[in-house]
């Protein structure tokens, strides 16, 4: 894809705000450049430039300053010469790369939020450019890029954006929430030594943060390729906890806990006594998807959700904005493999599944009315030899799935960083997705047609 036009045409603002909104996106304004009741960053700010302290309230007075020897939080940058705009010449569809300094830029885990507020003028998304990873707040319109923290130990997936106008990361074992639109950073909660933090999820209005910890152990298959090491930590049956925090004052609560390894840890986005998780482990797992309530009276008990029988397997599980379980499954026929797009109740009940024209499409998500899914891979047919490199619309009819190819992402998915994961904005107009295309990992937003 030849890149068209160094200054793109960026999104546009959601013609539709809500009035709880409104105070969130004008703090936001506060960070990304625009005038806000709290001021507004100084124009044309260089990059690595911090904000004159006259000039805005970024950081604002009496905020931490980095003492790690990078950059600090509220560091502004102007990464308008890293914007490039595309028309894929397959689709035509407008892509945006929205990073490109040659560090390595991955956007949250793709049952996270990447867009804040109602459209897609604001997007979180971790980068390496100071040096190590941290989190930052890009306004797409301006190019002025904010970085949110200056930790010591950030991975780019173990963030939670709360669309309410926080972020929630571990920095090492330290789960520490940051307002963005003041900066303002506490720590909630510390993993116990010799365990781990796996992915934090958020409620919807982000009272609530769940998250499972894992026994940190040594392991002798790591090769450097993508999941060496999955069949070794799966037999070696890690103890693992679920930890549920309260966001305001990081009252903690163990919800269940195993000797087997737990992964993908997802709480319901409006009733945070229900959450969702997973026992990793690939192939070798029998039953992926559990849940447990944290409500229940007497001993609690993880239960299985859709119990799987030989010959299936389920991957990718998300919860729509409605609160139902997305995910995908594979059924072996006779020999041959069949995939479907799938959705099942909370509880159990009420499962839709649609057939796939070819292979699954790799990470899914569904928009706000859960009438179109977004794929990071796009087969059309049981021959197709190109769809892993493409970004898939889905809709479903009559117990199948339609497939058209949104836009090419031609990653490597050498790496869990290259993954597009891709996920929709608020208001269904743009998606967000990773490539390593070209070598280093970037973030892209690409519109959605017809929406």
């Amino acid at each position: 894809m030849s890149m068209q036009d160094p200054q793109p045409r960026l999104p546009v603002e959601s013609g539709s705000v809500t009035v709880g909104r409104r105070a969130f996106l004008a703090g936001l304004a506060a960070v990304g450049g625009a005038a806000a009741a709290r001021g507004a960053l100084a124009p044309a700010a260089a990059a690595g430039e911090k904000a004159p302290a006259g000039e805005a309230n970024l950081p604002p007075q009496g905020a931490p300053q980095s003492g790690k020897g990078g950059p600090a939080r509220g560091t502004v940058h102007d990464i308008r010469n890293e914007m490039q705009e595309v028309r894929d010449p397959a689709t035509s569809a407008r892509v945006v790369r929205l990073t490109g300094d040659g560090s390595e830029n991955v956007h949250p885990y793709f049952t996270s939020a990447t867009f804040l507020g109602d459209g897609a003028e604001h997007v979180v998304f971790a980068s390496n450019r100071s040096g190590r990873f941290q989190h930052y707040l890009l306004e797409v319109r301006t190019g002025r890029l904010v970085q949110l923290t200056d930790g010591a130990e950030l991975s780019p997936f173990s963030v939670c954006p709360d669309p309410g106008g926080r972020l929630f990361y571990f920095d090492g074992p330290a789960l520490h929430v940051v307002k963005i639109d003041s900066l303002e950073d506490r720590e909630l909660y510390r993993v116990p030594d010799g365990f781990r933090p796996a992915l934090p999820t958020c409620t919807a209005d982000g009272q609530y943060v769940a998250f499972a910890y894992c026994e940190k152990r040594a392991v002798s298959t790591e090769s450097g390729r993508i999941y060496s090491t999955m069949a070794e930590t799966y037999f070696q049956r890690p103890r693992c906890v679920i930890m549920r925090v309260r966001a305001a004052n990081g009252e903690a609560a163990a919800i269940w806990g195993e000797v087997a390894w737990i992964s993908h840890v997802l709480i319901h986005p409006a009733r945070p006594n229900l959450i969702l998780f997973c026992h990793e482990g690939g192939s070798n797992v029998r039953q992926r998807m559990w849940t447990v309530d944290a409500d229940e009276k007497g001993p609690r008990q993880a239960r299985p959700l859709y119990p799987q029988r030989p010959g299936e397997s389920c991957v990718h599980e998300f919860f729509t904005r409605q609160g139902e379980v997305g995910f995908q499954y594979s059924l072996d026929v006779e020999g041959r493999r069949e995939d479907f797009n799938a959705f099942i109740r909370i509880d159990g009940t009420w499962i839709r599944q649609y057939l796939l024209p070819g292979q699954r499409p790799g990470h899914i998500q569904a928009n706000s009315t859960g009438t179109l899914l977004i794929g990071d891979r796009g087969y059309l047919g049981p021959d197709d030899k190109d769809g892993g490199r493409y970004m898939a619309l889905m809709t479903h009819a009559s117990g199948r799935a339609q497939v058209r190819r949104l836009c090419q992402h031609n990653t490597s998915w050498k790496t869990q960083a290259s993954h597009p994961h891709a996920v929709f904005s608020a208001d269904d107009r743009w998606v967000a997705f990773n490539s390593d295309q070209g070598g280093h990992t970037n973030v892209y937003i690409a519109e959605v047609p017809g929406v």
